[in-house]
């Protein structure tokens, strides 16, 4: 009977160290990214927006250029930075 007291206190004692864990967990995931994000970007002059897809830390915006072609640039949500750029059209747009 002893054995199996303290085995059932030692299953209570990790359920609540798991409830803990995942209770930080939560609080830390909750605090550190769960604002708002206010970027800036530079987008080519007479750039209109067709399209917009977020994926995590990125943004990619479809624009049709001032010369009447098409592109996708990315940008880096953090630092407002292009992270890359593709041209659509015959031999790059």
């Amino acid at each position: 009977m002893p054995a199996l007291k303290a085995l059932v206190i030692g299953m209570a004692l990790l359920i609540v160290a798991g409830l803990a864990v995942v209770a930080v967990t939560i609080a830390n995931r909750t605090l550190d990214g769960g604002g708002p994000t206010d970027a800036a970007f530079a987008l080519p002059p007479g750039a209109e927006i067709l399209e917009t897809a977020l994926d995590g830390g990125r943004i990619a915006l479809r624009l049709r250029l001032a010369d009447g072609s098409t592109a996708i640039h990315v940008y880096d949500l953090d630092t407002g930075e292009r992270a890359a750029v593709a041209r659509i059209g015959p031999d790059g747009g």
